[in-house]
């Protein structure tokens, strides 16, 4: 599935079944999976969520993703990203 994001839209995501994998197409998103860490996923990066984890996806500017099943693969390799956000949390409302 792709879907696009404007600048502040959030969605929720969960792993179900057997995981997924969100692959950021165009912009950053900011990703939160109750870890008590905060996530950047950038333009080109993507990251994965496990079987049953559930996480809050942030658009920090317009932002174009694709969410897929985890292990499911289309063309090129991802680049696997779970870099820390930093000290600073994004507005969520």
């Amino acid at each position: 599935m792709e879907c696009s994001l404007g600048k502040g839209e959030l969605l929720s995501l969960t792993g179900g079944a057997h995981g997924l994998t969100l692959r950021c197409l165009i912009g950053t998103i900011w990703l939160t999976k109750g870890d008590g860490r905060d996530y950047l996923v950038r333009q080109g990066n993507s990251f994965e969520l496990s079987k049953g984890e559930s996480a809050l996806a942030e658009a920090l500017e317009a932002a174009e993703l694709q969410v897929r099943a985890a292990g499911v693969t289309r063309g090129s390799r991802s680049t696997f990203a779970a870099q820390p956000a930093g000290p600073f949390l994004p507005r969520l409302l």
